[in-house]
């Protein structure tokens, strides 16, 4: 790459960047970067790590570090990372002839050899686009020339990649390390070999955890996990960079364990990461030093996707507590499951300063959570509130869902809202009990359930969004402002996440029309409040009924993710549904 074809935001744009919000965002520079100079003979294997969002929003991602640092250890690969810019940065880009760039050196995104994007939430497609077209990439991938990168996806939100395959030359299913880092190794040297683009695709193409359109019809693809030495081994260090403008969750994060032991039967997550696998503490402590005394962090979060089922949590935090005692450093242990959070667990987390309680109880019967495969006891959540209350806690929050396959759930009942025997009553009545009882302030997160690809739920038919807006309308109504606080919730974004998550190769057309309409950042609710009309246009101009697509009955439907697996044995699925109706 040479120097001459680099941009420099600071100089091309100069003042004028102060016409948009945030500028920061936009120039790197960031303390913790990985800057590998460029030359005339440059044989620099050039990846641009992306992230469909905004960089607020993207530095605080895990997998975005991970993947920015393991590939910068390889010599000849140079990683650089590429966010979605606003709306303003992007009409600045386009006033101007300016094509979206990576923010450490300024490689505009068209001259990079390979395009990584990490999508842990199907609403981020648009941005994908906007990303691709502002970088002078061709959206769709059949178009795309010799001379263009490969682009590619992961994450936990495209384990479903027929609507998305149109825009992907392939789809890396699975976790990233090491075999990511490993692919990008070994097309370095096929480029420096002389490899053209269609042989690295066909090498690409060759690993049995990538899948492509051309692919799917031949053979299934198997997630790619990292299994023997995870959490035995250091990790990839992921406290660096640091960002430049405060991000959302501006606290360190060390991922303590990777899967889940509960096997919630609509958690898509807790089948994309299994098996369980639980990191050393000495590792563990080696990672919160780095983020400590290194990055200057004073929280950390310990994450997974259960924290409280880590084995000895109270022992690991009275390690953590005595060796930070005089570091004023404060830890959270996010994911919580009530019936593995202990008392105890509650002292040694309030040391320092009390982070946020949070309660995910999805549904208040019994007999439902055991339909879930998550038992959440009440007693045991109202002597916990009780005692939080007394060491200092003021709130907690809750989340519930509506539209999962329980109580009423089945439209052809013609439950009013609020019915007896109603999913939305057995809400209400439950907070409006423990708030009783603990006096405790509650705020109420109420979501809708947006049936997932590979989950035992993977064919249940997804509540339509005037039925989940009756229930939530009814819980908000009846729950005394004052003691409660609840937000509103955007119904829109089920019919879209309905689409995403379980749509078949038409939904591609439906995609790009919205973006060529003027669709942004669909996972915003003010953009998607302001935007879901063109959706709509997009939705009748497609050549297939797009709704009756979402809400029709999935029982006899042969799956547009087949051509996937995540590891469970065929016939699992139907097992575990056929279990959950048991109860």
């Amino acid at each position: 790459m040479k120097n001459s074809d680099l941009i420099a935001p600071l100089k091309i744009f100069g003042s004028k960047l102060n016409s948009v919000q945030s500028p920061s965002r936009y120039v790197g520079g960031e303390f913790g970067i990985t800057v590998k100079p460029h030359s005339d003979s440059d044989e620099y294997f050039n990846f641009a790590v992306a992230f469909p969002d905004l960089y607020e929003i993207a530095m605080s991602n895990l997998a975005v570090k991970i993947i920015y640092n393991g590939l910068n250890l390889l010599p000849n690969v140079r990683c650089e990372r590429v966010f979605a810019p606003d709306v303003d940065f992007e009409n600045l880009l386009k006033e101007n002839n300016v094509p979206l760039y990576t923010i450490e050196t300024g490689i505009p995104l068209f001259k990079t050899d390979m395009i990584g994007f990490s999508i842990g939430y199907e609403l981020g497609i648009t941005e994908v686009l906007a990303m691709l077209d502002s970088g002078k990439v061709h959206l769709l991938a059949s178009e795309r020339t010799e001379d263009e990168p490969i682009v590619i996806a992961g994450g936990c939100g495209v384990t479903n990649p027929a609507p998305f395959s149109d825009f992907f030359d392939a789809f890396f299913i699975g976790e990233a390390e090491p075999a990511l880092f490993n692919l990008v190794e070994d097309l370095s040297k096929l480029k420096k070999n002389g490899a053209s683009r269609k042989e690295l695709l066909e090498f690409i193409e060759s690993k049995n955890f990538i899948w492509t359109k051309k692919k799917h019809l031949e053979k299934k693809v198997a997630r790619r996990v990292v299994q023997a030495d995870f959490g035995l081994v250091p990790s990839v260090p992921g406290w660096f960079p640091l960002p430049s403008s405060k991000p959302v969750q501006d606290h360190g994060v060390v991922e303590i364990m990777r899967g889940c032991p509960n096997g919630c039967r609509f958690c898509h997550a807790g089948i994309y990461y299994r098996p369980m696998r639980v990191k050393n503490k000495n590792l563990i402590i080696e990672e919160i030093d780095h983020l400590v005394f290194d990055a200057g962090y004073r929280e950390v979060s310990l994450n997974s996707l259960s924290s409280a089922d880590f084995p000895e949590v109270s022992n690991l935090l009275d390690i953590l507590n005595e060796r930070y005692k005089g570091f004023n450093v404060s830890f959270q242990l996010p994911s919580l499951k009530v019936n593995a959070f202990s008392l105890d667990i509650l002292e040694k987390l309030s040391k320092i300063r009390k982070s946020g309680l949070t309660f995910a109880v999805e549904t208040p019967e019994e007999m439902w959570q055991l339909s879930l495969n998550k038992e959440v006891y009440a007693s045991h959540l109202e002597e916990i509130i009780k005692e939080a209350k007394c060491r200092g806690w003021s709130s907690a929050k809750f989340y519930f869902m509506v539209g999962l396959p329980l109580g009423d759930y089945f439209e052809d009942r013609n439950c009013a809202p609020g019915a007896e025997g109603s999913e939305e009553k057995a809400i209400v009545d439950f907070l409006l009990e423990l708030q009783a009882k603990t006096k405790i302030q509650c705020n109420v997160n109420v979501g809708v359930f947006i049936p997932k690809p590979h989950t035992p739920y993977e064919r249940v038919k997804q509540i339509k969004p005037e039925v989940a807006e009756a229930k939530i309308e009814y819980i908000f109504k009846s729950l005394p402002r004052g003691k409660f606080k609840m937000g509103r919730h955007n119904y829109n974004a089920t019919i879209l996440e309905g689409l995403l998550s379980r749509g078949d190769f038409n939904a591609g057309k439906v995609i790009l029309n919205a973006y060529k309409k003027g669709v942004r950042f669909d996972a915003w609710d003010d953009y998607l409040r302001k935007d879901f009309p063109l959706w709509e246009e997009a939705f009748e101009e497609a050549d297939f009924n797009v709704r009756n697509w979402i809400f029709h009955d999935w029982t006899e439907d042969s799956l547009p993710w087949n051509s996937v697996s995540l590891g469970p044995a065929q016939g699992f699925y139907k097992k575990e549904w056929q279990k959950s109706l048991e109860h």
